[in-house]
């Protein structure tokens, strides 16, 4: 696995960052996904009707997202031992 990055801080005593930047980059955007769900799931109480719906279907489509990008990341590690 490739160790040298350029999304991530490298200390002056050389330690390298054990991530890589695309283990990085699904990282955070699967952290980004849970975040926006937790999000919608509290607007989906404040709304109702049109809106109400609106983050419902937010949810469903970024909660889809993240169980693509689990997966992804699932496979990536799988594939790094």
């Amino acid at each position: 696995m490739q160790t040298n990055t350029s999304h991530h801080y490298r200390s002056e005593s050389g330690i390298d960052n054990p991530v890589d930047d695309q283990l990085y980059d699904l990282l955070q955007a699967l952290t980004s996904k849970c975040e926006a769900l937790e999000a919608y799931a509290k607007y989906e109480q404040d709304a109702d009707g049109e809106t109400r719906q609106l983050f419902q279907q937010l949810g469903r489509d970024d909660a889809e997202h993240a169980r693509q990008l689990l997966d992804a990341l699932r496979s990536k590690l799988n594939g790094s031992q």
